[in-house]
């Protein structure tokens, strides 16, 4: 069934409206002193407005999404950076609380990776023979971190889940300085999809953006605070560095087929392993909107225009995917443009046959 896009609804609008009357009305009464001088209560009133008000609102009503921590921190930052730039020079002294708690939460974060690393390099020997054991049946080297964190930690849910956030960062080092480490899996066929799509030129011109953010937004809140400068600088540059691993992951992980698995890697924003029992059905697209749905994934890179997929891939029941930092969603659906959309198809109804026969 083909579903046409989405028009916004009214609350995105609405909230949008909301959001610049609250940025606006703060910016005049802080900045311009339409008000008069600024007293203590109003410093308050626009810390709690930015730092609590506006995330609740661009999340609920304009993002309508769960507020991740991904996001959060570098919006808190930004948020943080605003505020300094506004409130006039005499009443800065009210912001210590804010600056010395950003500071804490900060170190927080910090010393529960410090935490988690050391956790982490005590069961590194076993965790390594579990990812290097793991090679011939994922691919993959997401679908291999996961699965060999699984099964050191497996033991323990939530302190896989926070380990996850640890081994995320170690796949970013390894395909944003160490790509060269993952080669064509052995006995595959493989089908990649970066090659004709337009995101090599959307990559350059994030990255081109970025580093201007980078600087612009350093030599900007340098003027009021070095901590928070730095904080943001390096939240900025770490968010550069896994856009470049992201892209590297892309050129990397193509469509896997092996043996009796479909093996789908995005970047380093999606993986999921699907068996071929479970191939419902495959089939050219034929719709002219990008597919929405909850229970679906879509394996298309962006480009200068929205195009619909190639194929859809149906599953006769749902099979589990994992999100960044390990989060998991039930997959029913995929749909998926790749460099040779023909191969693919052929090549899928006829693994699926024999698969079926081996059953």
């Amino acid at each position: 069934m083909v579903q046409t896009l989405k028009t916004h609804p009214k609350s995105f609008y609405g909230g949008l409206l909301f959001l610049a009357v609250l940025l606006l009305s703060n910016f005049f009464i802080q900045k311009m002193e339409i008000t008069g001088q600024v007293p203590p209560l109003l410093v308050w009133a626009t810390v709690l407005d930015i730092m609590i008000v506006l995330p609740v609102v661009l999340f609920l009503f304009v993002l309508r999404r769960k507020p991740t921590l991904s996001l959060l921190a570098p919006l808190w930052l930004l948020g943080a950076g605003f505020i300094h730039w506004i409130v006039p020079a005499y009443a800065k002294d009210h912001l210590q609380y804010m600056n010395v708690t950003i500071i804490l939460v900060e170190a927080g974060f910090i010393l529960l990776e410090l935490f988690l690393l050391v956790v982490f390099i005590k069961k590194l020997k076993i965790w390594k023979q579990h990812f290097k054991a793991s090679i011939h049946t994922y691919p993959h080297v997401l679908s291999r971190i996961h699965t060999a964190t699984q099964q050191t930690f497996g033991g323990f849910p939530k302190l896989e889940r926070l380990i996850g956030v640890i081994t995320t960062d170690a796949a970013v080092i390894r395909y944003a300085f160490f790509p060269h480490l993952d080669h064509k899996p052995a006995g595959a066929q493989t089908f990649s999809y970066h090659k004709n799509s337009e995101y090599f030129g959307v990559f350059l011109m994030l990255v081109h953006a970025m580093l201007i953010e980078i600087i612009a937004v350093h030599v900007m809140l340098m003027q009021y605070s070095h901590t928070i400068a730095w904080m943001a600088t390096v939240l900025d540059l770490y968010a550069l560095v896994f856009l470049i691993a992201d892209y590297q992951a892309i050129r990397k992980s193509p469509v896997v087929i092996q043996k009796t698995h479909l093996h789908f890697q995005k970047g380093l924003r999606f993986h999921m392993t699907v068996p071929l029992e479970k191939v419902k059905a495959v089939r050219w697209y034929e719709g002219e909107t990008i597919p929405e749905g909850r229970h679906s994934f879509s394996l298309m890179l962006a480009g200068l225009e929205k195009v619909p997929p190639q194929l859809e891939i149906r599953l006769s029941e749902a099979v589990e995917g994992y999100r960044l930092f390990g989060f998991k969603c039930k997959v029913t659906k995929i749909f998926l443009s790749v460099d040779e959309p023909q191969r693919l198809f052929q090549t899928l109804n006829e693994v699926r046959v024999v698969s079926k026969k081996d059953i």
